[in-house]
C-alpha cells in the first residue's frame, strides 16, 4: 500500500504538469456546464427537466476523458518506453504503477465532477429531484465501466500509435454520439438507435433515471450493459494485458 501511495504521488505530479488532463478533463466539462446552464435554465420552452437531464450528460465528460483517453494513452506510452518491463525486475510490481495511474486519472475525474456540480448549483440553482446517494452510486458504476474499457484499450494496443488511434476513436465517438455533448432527445429516432450501441449512452440514460428519482428497474438494460463492459474490460485486461 505504501508503494502504491508513493507511486500515485509521483504519477500525480507528472500528470498534472500536462495540460491535456486540465483542458479535456476539467475545463471542457466546466465550459459545457456553463453553456447548458445558461441556455436551458433560462429557456422556458426547454422545460426544467432538460436542464436537469443535461447535468447527467456533462458529469460523464471528465470520466470519458480520463478513463478512455488519458489512462490507455499513458499505459501505452509506459509500455513503449519499456517502463512497465523495467518494473517487472524490481520489488515493486508494474501492477502498482498501472493502479497508481488509474488513481491519478480518477482524481482528475472527481475534480471535474466537483467543478460541474459547483457550476450547476452555484450559478444556476440546480436541484437534484432524485437521491444523491443513488446518483453517486450510478456515477461510480459508469466510471468503473469507462475505466475498464480504457484499461482494455491500453492493455491490448500493440503499440503507442494504435493506442492513440483506438482511444481517440472511442473518446470522440462517445463524446459526440452518446448524448454527452449533443442531447440524445433532440436526435432523430434512427440516430438514437445508433447511439444506443455506445456504452456511455447507457451510462447517461441510467444517470438520468437517477436524477429524476426513477426506480433502477426501469434502467435494468442500461445497468446490464455497464456491468457487461466492466466484466469484459476487467477480464480482457487480466488475460491479455501486454507488459512489453
Amino acid at each position: 500500500m505504501k508503494s502504491l501511495i508513493t507511486l500515485a504521488r509521483i504519477e500525480g505530479r507528472l500528470v498534472w504538469k500536462g495540460m491535456d488532463i486540465v483542458l479535456f478533463g476539467i475545463c471542457f466539462p466546466v465550459l459545457l456546464a456553463s453553456l447548458f446552464g445558461y441556455l436551458l435554465s433560462r429557456d422556458a420552452s426547454s422545460g426544467a427537466s432538460n436542464f436537469q437531464l443535461s447535468f447527467a450528460a456533462v458529469t460523464t465528460i471528465g470520466v470519458l476523458a480520463t478513463g478512455v483517453m488519458g489512462l490507455p494513452l499513458t499505459i501505452a506510452d509506459y509500455r513503449h518506453r519499456q517502463i512497465l518491463k523495467r518494473f517487472q525486475v524490481t520489488p515493486v510490481s508494474p501492477v502498482y504503477l498501472v493502479m497508481a495511474q488509474a488513481l491519478v486519472q480518477l482524481s482528475a475525474a472527481l475534480v471535474s465532477f466537483t467543478a460541474v456540480v459547483t457550476v450547476y448549483h452555484v450559478f444556476f440553482d440546480f436541484r437534484l429531484p432524485g437521491s444523491w446517494p443513488v446518483f453517486l452510486l450510478t456515477y461510480g458504476l459508469v466510471t468503473l465501466a469507462m475505466y475498464s474499457l480504457g484499461m482494455l484499450i491500453g492493455g491490448l494496443a500493440p503499440n503507442q500509435k494504435a493506442a492513440n488511434l483506438w482511444s481517440t476513436l472511442a473518446y470522440f465517438t462517445m463524446l459526440l454520439f452518446s448524448g454527452a455533448t449533443i442531447p440524445y432527445e433532440v436526435m432523430p429516432r434512427w440516430v438514437q438507435w445508433l447511439m444506443d450501441v455506445l456504452p456511455l449512452a447507457h451510462g447517461i440514460h441510467l444517470l438520468k433515471h437517477a436524477i429524476m428519482g426513477e426506480p433502477w428497474g426501469q434502467g435494468g438494460l442500461h445497468a446490464a450493459v455497464l456491468i457487461g463492459c466492466i466484466l469484459i474490460g476487467a477480464g480482457g485486461t487480466a488475460k491479455f494485458f501486454k507488459w512489453r
